[in-house]
Order: structure tokens, then sequence, then C-alpha cells
């Protein structure tokens, strides 16, 4: 078996991709019987959360053999919730089949994919599903794919109707007598679009040249990579129509596993050059981890593309992007969860091994001499957020450790401990993500918890300065506490430095150097613990310029306490502000939304930067306070009827607007009294 394709199939929900997918491994005999999404007996769909919700929520796997060709097939979640797992997918691939509905068109996910796709240089093919759906319009669809992704992409499939009386496809990749005329004219648009890669056949071509079907069919490929051309087939699973021929096609045209697709390394030196890293058995080891899944039952398994060298059992390799050594165990060949054990494994397959603990997705691995890397996946940063409390406090430890476990599984997802509000937070893509995150939390590692929106991470400063005075005196039998402090306090700029500037500017003693230590820590101490609405503070320039002590009553502790009282009254008298952390959203929305969006975003505060577009959408930019979109997912969705979607990073903190600062004080203070009666 020396062909290997390697094919992720991709596009929005609800268009047909596991039904396609299956029935291409069950006509290959790969596996035994038709499953049903719907009815949750699909044998890719095989979490219980995918077979209770209906729809794919993890990549998965199937395999299949024919004419001496191997094709691995990647099935990939259609909804854009999951699109961290499409483009994972994709990093293990050549080809990109991106399935369009016939009745629904081009949705979001049709064109994120699109584009994820082109970015990673895979060749792309189009297909059109449900044709024999009731309202099925293949030629209003093909048109919409013409219109959006542009002229390159030509018809490979022309079906003889578009609804119930679908009956048989036609191909215009490979003309016969009995071709129609309109396939004759779409394989002259294919030919066309094929002779631009390759100069000598530009040259026939403009001579009026007969060109030859073994000329096309072998710079087709190249073709296809470098997107001169598109195919676009078309298919019906339900009515049996064009099956064969997809497969058939897929085997003919999809770029082999050992295809010039260029890729980034990083070298050992950190220069990024962009390669081509297909390699034969006999080079050195390279392969990419692309998914990991992790079960309290069975433990960690890792699924590897390989692109050179060959992987045996019990082999000692390295995860070169974290220099871990590790040994291979068992080699997995997976067909959905089922597997077949390999006695090696060599470029262009697809594998599971398991109990690799240092792997994480995206991660290289390489034998024991490998430096270079290949450069990560870019992933989309997860936006919406939940702070996660244990239902019952003894669980703290245990859904720490299974949320980061779960977060190993999904590069879009996150966990950490927000170090300000103290709060355990879970970020992913949408409310759905991390609603089957939780799920999966409580199913998989019996862990129940309580959700809500998370704390914004608010931060206090001054903008004017001041000086103070604080003396700190106690008399109480035995020795007592003295300790005199004179400050002045100014703003200066962090830039997410040290909050603190410190200035030990005591003349003649009037403080011992052995205090002066203890009067920085104590105004840090007061720093961390915030003073206007229990913020920590930041920007702060303080110089210590006088004070007093005592010979015997003196000590760290009582400067400590001096320093941390000065500096309260000082604070206070310079012009206190709340900061806030502001975000830049870029927003993609079709045009009939735009106004919708915009003006919900004047009445979240949020400052537009630029518009631009791209295709049908349109691209809104804009500075918005956290705290005013920590529930737009939900919102976004239901202004644009699930076709918007945005993306968020923290840009910078800027000073709260007075009307606001008092309300937010006010509630965060109130919290404040609540947590420490809790404490209590």
């Amino acid at each position: 078996m020396n062909k290997i394709h390697n094919i992720a199939v991709a596009g929005h929900g609800t268009c047909g991709k596991t039904t396609l997918v299956e029935e291409l491994l069950f006509r290959a005999k790969s596996i035994s019987r038709h499953g049903s999404v719907d009815d949750g007996t699909s044998a890719l769909d095989f979490d219980p959360e995918a077979r209770e919700r209906h729809f794919s929520i993890d990549l998965n796997t199937g395999y299949l053999e024919k004419d001496g060709h191997a094709v691995n097939l990647i099935d990939t979640p259609g909804y854009p919730d999951f699109i961290g797992t499409a483009i994972d997918a994709f990093s293990a691939v050549e080809t990109a089949l991106i399935a369009v509905d016939s009745v629904q068109g081009i949705r979001l996910n049709t064109r994120r994919v699109w584009d994820e796709a082109g970015k990673q240089g895979l060749a792309r093919i189009l297909i059109i599903t449900r044709l024999d759906a009731e309202n099925a319009d293949y030629d209003g669809v093909l048109a919409q794919i013409q219109d959006v992704f542009g002229r390159k992409c030509v018809p490979m499939f022309i079906p003889d109707a578009s609804g119930p009386d679908i009956s048989k496809v036609e191909n215009t990749y490979v003309i016969t007598p009995e071709s129609s005329s309109r396939a004759k004219e779409l394989h002259d648009q294919l030919v066309e679009a094929v002779v631009e890669v390759n100069e000598r056949m530009m040259e026939k071509y403009l001579a009026e040249e007969q060109i030859t079907q073994e000329e096309i069919d072998a710079v087709f490929a190249e073709a296809l990579l470098k997107g001169a051309v598109v195919p676009v087939l078309a298919v019906s699973v339900r009515k049996n129509v064009g099956l064969n021929k997809t497969l058939d096609t897929l085997l003919h045209i999809a770029p082999n596993h050992d295809a010039p697709l260029r890729r980034r390394m990083r070298t050992a030196e950190g220069t990024s050059v962009e390669v081509s890293p297909a390699g034969g058995p006999n080079d050195p080891l390279l392969a990419r981890v692309f998914k990991i899944v992790s079960d309290p039952f069975v433990g960690k398994l890792s699924y590897l593309r390989i692109f050179s060298g060959t992987m045996t059992p019990n082999m000692p390799i390295q995860d070169v992007s974290v220099h871990a050594k590790e040994r291979t165990t068992t080699i997995l060949r997976m067909q959905g969860k089922e597997s077949v054990i390999l006695d090696k494994a060599g470029p262009g397959e697809l594998i599971a091994i398991p109990k690799l603990d240092s792997l994480h997705i995206g991660d290289t691995l390489g034998d024991l001499s490998r430096h270079e890397v290949l450069e990560p996946i870019a992933h989309p940063i997860p936006m919406v957020k939940l702070a996660i409390e244990p239902k019952n406090r003894k669980d703290e430890t245990k859904i720490t450790e299974a949320l980061k476990k779960l977060a190993e599984t999904d590069s879009t997802l996150s966990v950490e401990r927000n170090r300000q509000t103290h709060e355990l937070v879970l970020a992913g893509r949408s409310t759905l993500h991390l609603d089957v995150a939780l799920r999966r939390l409580k199913r998989r590692y019996e862990l129940e918890v309580e959700t809500r929106i998370p704390k914004t991470s608010y931060l206090e400063s001054i903008v004017g300065k001041s000086e103070a005075q604080y003396k700190h005196k106690k008399q109480t039998g035995g020795r007592g506490q003295y300790g005199e402090v004179y400050i002045r306090i100014e703003p200066f700029s962090a830039n997410g430095g040290d909050p603190l500037e410190f200035e030990d500017a005591v003349v003649g003693g009037s403080i011992p150097n052995q205090y002066i230590p203890a009067v920085e820590k104590g105004i840090r101490e007061i720093m961390e613990q915030g003073i206007l609405a229990g913020c920590p503070v930041i920007g702060c320039k303080v110089t210590l310029y006088d004070g007093s002590f005592h010979a015997v009553d003196s000590s760290e502790n009582a400067f400590k306490t001096a320093a941390r009282e000065a500096f309260r009254k000082a604070f206070l008298a310079a012009r206190p502000v709340l900061l806030e952390p502001i975000v830049n959203i870029e927003i993609r929305v079709p045009m009939k939304y735009m106004g919708d969006v915009t003006g919900d975003l004047n009445s979240r505060r949020g400052r537009i930067t630029g518009m631009d577009s791209e295709g049908e959408d349109q691209i809104v930019r804009a500075y918005v306070p956290e705290a005013e979109i920590k529930s737009y997912s939900t919102q976004l969705r239901s202004m644009t009827h699930g076709e918007g979607s945005y993306a968020v990073e923290f840009l910078k903190y800027e000073v709260v607007p007075g009307n606001v600062q008092q309300q937010v004080v006010e509630q965060l203070r109130k919290e404040r009294t609540i947590h420490d009666a809790g404490e209590e």
C-alpha cells in the first residue's frame, strides 16, 4: 500500500459529514454496518455526549483501502463552537473535503473551515450534500459557492436533478463520447484552471494543442495544493447517488501523503523556515500529535500523524516540543473507537499510542537526535468564561486536576486560577462548548460544580500626588511598638512590570537601614489587598523621605504597620481610580446585521476602531471593556441568528469612567463584605 491519502471532512453542522464518511467506509467494507447520527448508532460519533446531542463534538478517524490506495478519513465537528478540533485535523492531512448543504448553502462554519484549510495550504475539494432533500437547489448552491469562494470552484459532478428525483451524477473530469455538452464545457473549465500551474501545458493550451487526460492527471494534485482549481462534487447518501464516484475521485485526485505540502518548522537555532516535512520510511522520525483522549479508566491515548521515518513498538523517541524522552508502547490504527494493533507505522499513517504522558496536541515527535519542531497549531482564543466551584468542598483538588485533563484534549479549552479574584476559571469558545466540558466532567469524573460569570479583574491606581505621615505607637505593658514614616506618593507607568517603584530618600538616620525593607514590604502588602474596592493596586511610586524610631520599641512589624497606614492615607488623597481590562474585539457578521451589532457595541461602551469587508462578511473592530461582553457569545448568536462570530484579545487597562466607577466600587465592596462574612 504505497499511496496514502489523508482527508479531513469538514463543514457546517447538519450537512451530513458523518453520514457521508461512514457510508464511504461501509462501501469499502471497512465497517460492517450503517450507523445513524440521528439514532445514536454512528460508528464514528461514539462519545456519549455526541450520541445524546446527535452531532459531532470531537474529531474521529476512519480508515479504508481500495485499489492499492489507503485513505485516512477524519470526521470533524460542524459547529463553530468546536472549530479548534477541525483545525487540529487539518494539521494532519493534505486535503480538506468541505461539505456544503444543498438546502442551506454556505453557512458560518463553511466559510471558517474554508479559510482555515487555506491558511494551512491544504488541497480543498467541495462536496454538495443531501441533494435528495425536498428543497435541494444544486444550481443555486453552486452559484453561491462561485460567488463566495471564486470561479476556481468548478463542478466535477453534475446531478440530473435536485430533490427526490435525483438518480445520477455525471463526471466532468473524464470525458467520454457519451458525455453531455455541459459536462464537456465544464471539463474545459477544469483544464483551463489546471494548466496554469504548468508552463509546458500552458504553452500547449495557448497553442490549442490537445492536452491528454494523462497530462491532466499528472499535475492535478499540484493544482489543488496551489488553489488553482477547487473541484465541486455532488452526492446523495440516502438515494445512493454519487458515492462510488466520490470515493473513486478522491483516490484519483486527492494528493498523496508525500505531496509537497509546505509547513513551517522552527530549527534548533530558533529560525522559522517553510519546508515539506514528508519523507521516506528510512528518514529521521517526524510526527505530530493532532488529538489527545484522556479517560479515567483507559488513560491517555495520543493520535499522531507520521510525516517521515518509521515508528515501532518499544522505540525510544522524544517529544521535541518539550524536550521529554518517551518510549512507544502499542501502535494502534483507529476505526472510530475500535482499534487494530500494528507492528510498525511509516510516513503518511495516522496512528494512536497509549501512555505517552508528556504529549500535548500540536507537539512534535522525533528520534533522539531531532531538534527541529513543527510550529505550533494556531488555535482561536477561548472567549467565554465560567467561574467554577465544586458542590462538595472536598472535591476542590479533584476538580482542578480533572479540568486540566479535559483541557489537554481540547486546545480551545483552558483552565486557570485567577490570582486577583481567586476564582477557578474555565474558558472555552461558547456556552455550548463549556456545557459539553462540564457534562464530561460529571460523566467521566463524577464531579459536579456550580458555575457563575467570573468577576472582572479590576485594578486600583492613582492619577494625583499626595503625602502622608503615620506614627504607629502602642504600649502593652511589656515591650511596645513604635514606628513612624513619612511618604510621598505619585503615579508611574508600570507597563506590566512591578506595580510599585519604591525609593529610599531617608537621610540622617531618622529610620535605621534595617527597617527600610519592612516599610517597602508593608506597602506591597496593602497594595496587594487593595484600598478603594479590594483590588490590587498598581502604578504607584512611593518615596520614603522621613520618619522616627525608638531604640527599644521599634521593630520590623511596627514599621510595616506604619507604612501600611501611611500608604492608605496617601492613596485616598491622591485621586484614586479603578482600572478595568479593555479588550480588542473583532466581529464578523453578514451585512444585514451591521446596524444591530454596531448599535449594541455603543451601548456597551465600545469604541469602533475600524470596519472592513471580506466576501459576504463585514468585519467590525472595536475596543470594549471586558466587563461588558461576558455573555456576548449568547447575545451575538441571538442578534445574528447564529451567523455572527467574534474573537477577543486583551489590550490594556483603562480608568473606569466616573459615573460607572461608583457603581462598580459599591458592588465590589458589597461582594467583599459577603465573602469576609462567609470566611468567618
